[in-house]
C-alpha cells in the first residue's frame, strides 16, 4: 500500500511541490488534464516529469472526459467522444501508465454551502436544497437509460483497455443520489455488483473506491453502507485500484466533509479492511477541509500513520 497524492496538474509538477511531497512521505500520484491536452509526447513528458522526480505515476486522467455526458447520456456524439477516450487509454498503454479513472455523471450539485470543520471551511451537501433545483437538460434521464449507457460505454472501452493493459477506476457518483432530472445510478453498494457483473468480473473494470463518497450513500437501513464488508467484498476480487480516504459527518441526506478522524467513518477499520484483503495501491487524501497546505498535510500524515500502524 502506497500514500499518493490526487488532482495533481502538469503546472504542479515542479520542485517546490516535489519537495513538499517527498517531505510528507507521498510515493505515488495522480495527474489530471484536459483532452485537448492530452497528446501522447504531452503523457509522456508528464510521465518521465513524476517519475524523474522519484515517484511513481499511478494514473493519468482526463478532466472534460472524466464523466462526460456524451457518454454517460447516449447523446448525438457519444461514439465519437468514446473513440478519443479509447484513444487516450492506448496511448496510456504505450506509455506503461497503468490506470485512469471516469465517472458516470456524477457531480451535479455537488454542494449546496460550505460549513467548518475544526475550523476549516469544508463542503457542505443538503439534499432539499439539491432537489429544489431546475432539471440539467430538457429530458430526463431514469436508472434504466443510465445503466443502458454504462453497457454500452463498457462494451466499447473494455476491450480496449484490455490489450492496452491499462485499468479503469469507476468512481461513485457523488452525491450519491438521483437529482435535477439525472439518475445517479452509483449511488450504493449493489450498484457496483452490477457494474462488475456487466464487466464480465473482468479486474481491468475496477473501482475508484472513494470512502468519502460511499459513506454519503444512505444504505439498505438509511444509516449507511458497510464500507469495510464493501471493501472485504470488492477488495478480495482484486477490483479495489485507488482509494480515496477521507471521511463525513453523516450519510444523506445532508452531510458535510470533515477531517478524517472526526467524521462518523471509523476509518480504523476501514484501514483493516484493506490490510486484510492485501490491497497494494494507492491510497490518497482525495481532498480536504481547507484546501490549504497545513490542513493537506495533517491528512498525509494520518493515512500514513495508519498504513505504518496497520499494514506494518
Amino acid at each position: 500500500m502506497r500514500l499518493g497524492v490526487s488532482h495533481q496538474r502538469p503546472e504542479d509538477l515542479n520542485a517546490d511541490r516535489f519537495t513538499y511531497l517527498k517531505t510528507m512521505g507521498v510515493e505515488t500520484m495522480e495527474v489530471r488534464l484536459r483532452t485537448e491536452d492530452a497528446t501522447f509526447d504531452t503523457l509522456r513528458t508528464i510521465r518521465d516529469r513524476v517519475t524523474d522526480a522519484g515517484f511513481q505515476l499511478h494514473e493519468i486522467m482526463l478532466d472534460d472526459l472524466y464523466t462526460s455526458p456524451a457518454f454517460t447520456l447516449g447523446l448525438a456524439d457519444r461514439d465519437a467522444v468514446i473513440d478519443r477516450f479509447n484513444e487516450f487509454v492506448t496511448d496510456l498503454g504505450r506509455l506503461d501508465i497503468a490506470y485512469t479513472t471516469y465517472a458516470w455523471h456524477t457531480g451535479g450539485a455537488y454542494q449546496t454551502g460550505t460549513t467548518t470543520s475544526r475550523g476549516a471551511v469544508t463542503r457542505e451537501y443538503r439534499d432539499p436544497a439539491a432537489q429544489s433545483l431546475p432539471n440539467a437538460y430538457p429530458q430526463t434521464y431514469d436508472d434504466n437509460a443510465m445503466w443502458a449507457n454504462y453497457a454500452y460505454f463498457v462494451e466499447r472501452v473494455l476491450p480496449v483497455a484490455k490489450a492496452a493493459g491499462v485499468n479503469l477506476q469507476l468512481h461513485p457518483n457523488d452525491p450519491p443520489v438521483n437529482h435535477q432530472g439525472v439518475a445517479r445510478i452509483f449511488r450504493s453498494t449493489g450498484a457496483f455488483r452490477h457494474a462488475i457483473d456487466i464487466a464480465g468480473g473482468d479486474t481491468h473494470a475496477g473501482i475508484l473506491f472513494c470512502v468519502g463518497t460511499f459513506s454519503e450513500m444512505t444504505g439498505p437501513d438509511g444509516r449507511g453502507e458497510d464500507l469495510p464488508a464493501a471493501i472485504r467484498e470488492f477488495g478480495a476480487s482484486g477490483h479495489i485500484h485507488q482509494v480515496h480516504f477521507r471521511n463525513t459527518s453523516s450519510p444523506l441526506p445532508s452531510f458535510h466533509e470533515t477531517f478524517p478522524d472526526n467524521g462518523y467513518v471509523d476509518l480504523v477499520e476501514v484501514m483493516r479492511a484493506l490490510v486484510e484483503v492485501g490491497f497494494d495501491g494507492i491510497v490518497v487524501p482525495d481532498h480536504v477541509p481547507g484546501e490549504g497546505r497545513i490542513e493537506e498535510a495533517y491528512t498525509f500524515g494520518y493515512i500514513r500513520a495508519l498504513i505504518q500502524a496497520i499494514g506494518g
